[in-house]
């Protein structure tokens, strides 16, 4: 492996490590400082609106400015806000505004900086002389170690050291990794030298409309949101609540990473047809939600998580591969950058749905509700003829 790619998945690998760091470090600091359990929801839904306009605009300078400049811009400005929020602690005092405010500024950095990053994995899987799909796997295995990894040891560092002083950490993940991403060659991301004449979000919009895999991949990956990520964040929280076991919750989330790991290092390692991977993946993950729904007890629900993070880290890996092989590559960070923008609108309504169900109704019948909309989701990928042939040959067919 070169040089250029271990400095690649190192950066990707450190700065994902300090988004997930300061998941924990920001709301537990703005507890401590406001003296509010709601401050923490009212920060995060303040900087929603700017991360997702960050994210539909970012994709097209991704484009425009190159992906290896981009994401040291972006790592650069998370470190800045982050540290921002060490020195107005120290001399001003943090209250709600500046949390507000400083939280908007980091939202505006972090999302094109993983939109730049996707966008460069098929020129760092060339430069290693491995496939696309090898180096993608590789990339979301150390998205699944740091979302295991990340909070443990913010968890760890909170406990030691002062809150404030655990920012400084996570602000040198950041610094760490523009540091590895500038150590990269110059002509590693540079912006395409012929871009699409079309230079605005319209023509990430066109593609993703016109292209049958493209749309069919964005509505599958943010469905996957949409029905997923709220059991992490409504209903297990819940569960293992009224169960009296709180501590499974942090085991069940390992559990989850766990899987998510190993289905990502399987799905770059092993020589699997692209459409049984997918198949199995799909199915596999909706076995677990099932699993939420009609038996929430700790033992199935460590089974079942264990199948849907199997099943993410079989699928997500698949989609960027697609993308980079039917996309053109002078709109590549455009189509990325709309498909995390959203994922950042399917996060919040999923919640909001399920919430409101397990507050009014009950818990399974929210877990119920993410396990339809998932297999309405997976209905969709197994028919659509746009995910039936997958592999390389199809997309030089379609070329």
């Amino acid at each position: 492996m070169s040089r250029a790619v271990i400095l690649y998945f190192a950066a990707d690998f450190t700065s994902l490590l300090g988004n997930t760091a300061i998941g924990l470090t920001l709301p537990w600091l703005v507890l401590l400082r406001t003296g509010d359990a709601s401050a923490a929801g009212i920060v995060a839904a303040a900087t929603a609106a700017p991360a997702f306009l960050a994210a539909v605009l970012g994709g097209s300078l991704v484009d425009r400015v190159g992906r290896r400049t981009m994401t040291i811009v972006a790592d650069v400005g998370s470190a800045l806000s982050v540290t921002l929020l060490f020195v107005v602690d120290s001399t001003l005092g943090l209250s709600l505004g500046w949390f507000i405010a400083l939280g908007v500024l980091g939202a505006l950095f972090d999302v094109p900086g993983l939109t730049a990053r996707q966008a460069m994995l098929p020129e760092v899987a060339r430069l290693a002389g491995m496939t696309v799909d090898r180096a993608s796997g590789i990339r979301q295995a150390l998205f699944g170690a740091s979302f295991l990894v990340g909070p443990a040891l913010a968890g760890l560092a909170l406990a030691v050291l002062p809150p404030a002083t655990v920012l400084l950490l996570t602000a040198g993940c950041s610094v760490l990794a523009a540091a590895l991403t500038i150590a990269l060659p110059r002509a590693l991301g540079r912006a395409p030298a012929d871009p699409d004449a079309r230079t605005g979000i319209r023509a990430g919009f066109a593609i993703i409309r016109t292209n049958s895999v493209a749309l069919a991949t964005t509505l599958l990956a943010v469905g996957s949101v949409f029905a997923i990520s709220p059991l992490q964040a409504v209903v297990l929280p819940v569960v293992f609540q009224r169960l009296d076991q709180p501590a499974l919750l942090g085991l069940t989330l390992s559990v989850f990473a766990v899987g998510l790991i190993g289905g990502s290092l399987a799905y770059g390692v092993l020589r699997v047809p692209r459409r049984a991977t997918l198949v199995a993946a799909l199915l596999g993950s909706l076995a677990g939600l099932c699993g939420f729904a009609v038996a929430p007890v700790a033992p199935v629900i460590l089974v079942s998580a264990l199948l849907v993070g199997v099943g993410y880290g079989l699928i997500n890996p698949l989609i960027p591969v697609l993308i980079a092989e039917r996309v053109p590559e002078s709109a590549r960070g455009r189509v990325l950058g709309l498909q995390n923008a959203g994922y950042l609108a399917a996060f919040p309504l999923g919640a909001l749905l399920v919430g409101f169900l397990v507050q009014h109704v009950d818990v399974q019948w929210g877990a119920a509700a993410s396990a339809v909309a998932w297999a309405l989701c997976v209905a969709f990928a197994l028919t659509t003829p746009a995910l039936r042939r997958l592999e390389p040959d199809a997309a030089r067919e379609g070329a």
